[in-house]
């Protein structure tokens, strides 16, 4: 049995806990191969989007980190533990950072899991995920996001999943059983209110500039100076040595929106790093809001975030102005502007309302919740049309245009395979 523990600790904090998981895994099984990386070998660059896993270099990640080891040594392994540290009631920017650049061993094809859209595998088979995330400081509702979220990682990456719990001074093991996400709570308490001051809008896609995130936010801020507003300043988070010095500032500024991508059911590891550096303000006059934007088509693929949007509002002190979730997104910069238009209207209308009552609107969040998860007759349609192709044409198209289509199932890190 070959195990590999992952420490995404700071500090090697962990590095007792790993060499006890180390030594559970050797009490079952003598014969056990066991890897361990520590907190400095788990450093790694965040994804950038590229998409090159998909259709340049299928299977494979173009950032050159030194991290094809430890991509190579998770598939081939039949159990992982990751080791997370938490900052601000979530797992850390470096520990989602990883969780985002698994997607590489899986295929850009799309399938339907119970009403909802996922990728296909591409390796015949993955380790059971084992947990283990820091509590210190967490409240019993952080704690419970987080043991749901990361289910809801594992079933997303066809893995099955348990969590090491470290308490007394004693390692046990549990079932980590997949949950129905927590529902909202401070989004029916949000309130109109006379918005004043500053406004920044932070773009947490890592496509930057050349974003659909960043097109989002050009929309918004149209709508926005249709109502007076002027003093609007954009901020890129992938600009992270920029953080530190936003995060010192932020309760300087009275309002903030964050726009970015769903990546792996959560936010990308660079805005969680942001996220970690914020520190309590205790100010109810800074408004937090969120917009969410997926390329699948079912709202419910963010709903295992939501909550915690709502709870670093929280913990921070500052007021929570809501979170619009909208499926669908991805491919809007090669749509016509035809087919556009409704869903650009709807982005300046959110500016507008935004500045005008402070506030999320209300009507389009209700609007794109509809599609919670894919109707009967959707996911028919699905199966009907992927027996023609046509579902993968879009991937089959770029993989060909990069030389790319006949390796487009390759398994580059499978210690067995012979399509490499």
């Amino acid at each position: 049995m070959k195990i590999t523990i992952f420490d995404f600790g700071k500090d090697r904090s962990n590095e007792l806990l790993s060499q006890e998981i180390k030594s559970y895994f050797k009490e079952s099984n003598k014969e056990s191969e066991i890897t361990i990386y520590d907190s400095i070998d788990t450093q790694i660059k965040d994804c950038i989007g590229c998409w090159s896993c998909w259709w340049k270099t299928p299977g494979r990640c173009a950032l050159n980190d030194d991290a094809s080891k430890l991509f190579k040594d998770y598939i081939n392994s039949d159990e992982v533990v990751l080791l997370f540290n938490t900052e601000n009631g979530f797992i850390d920017g470096k520990g989602k950072t990883f969780l985002d650049r698994l997607i590489q061993h899986y295929l850009p094809y799309i399938e339907i899991r119970n009403g909802e859209s996922g990728h296909v595998k591409r390796y015949d088979r993955y380790p059971v995920l084992n947990f283990y995330f820091e509590k210190s400081g967490l409240s019993h509702e952080e704690v419970n996001v987080i043991k749901n979220y990361l289910a809801r990682t594992a079933y997303h990456y066809q893995s099955a999943c348990k969590e090491f719990l470290y308490e007394n001074d004693c390692l046990q093991v549990a079932d980590l059983e997949y949950a129905e996400p927590i529902g909202e709570v401070l989004s029916k308490d949000v309130v109109e209110r006379k918005a004043k001051g500053k406004w920044v809008i932070y773009n947490g896609s890592p496509r930057g500039n050349h974003s659909n995130s960043m097109l989002i936010i050009e929309k918004i801020i149209k709508g926005m100076k249709t109502q007076g507003v002027e003093n609007i300043e954009v901020r890129n988070l992938i600009n992270l040595k920029a953080h530190k010095m936003w995060a010192e500032n932020f309760g300087i500024n009275e309002n903030h929106l964050f726009v970015f991508p769903l990546y792996v059911h959560a936010m990308p590891g660079s805005v969680m790093k942001f996220f970690e550096q914020l520190k309590p303000i205790n100010n109810k006059e800074v408004h937090m809001a969120f917009f969410v934007q997926s390329g699948f088509p079912e709202t419910s693929q963010s709903y295992y975030l939501r909550p915690y949007l709502e709870l670093i509002t929280k913990k921070l002190g500052v007021s929570f102005d809501g979170t619009i979730i909208k499926p669908g997104v991805e491919g809007i910069q090669i749509k016509p502007e035809s087919v556009n238009k409704k869903f650009f209207d709807q982005m300046e209308l959110l500016g507008q309302t935004y500045a005008n009552k402070g506030i999320m609107d209300i009507s389009l969040k209700k609007e794109y919740e509809k599609t919670e998860y894919l109707s009967k007759g959707a996911q028919f349609l699905f199966s009907i049309i992927s027996l023609t192709g046509l579902t993968n044409y879009y991937w089959n198209l770029n993989l060909k245009k990069n030389g790319a289509y006949k390796k487009r199932f390759a398994r580059p890190y499978a210690e067995d395979s012979s399509t490499k």
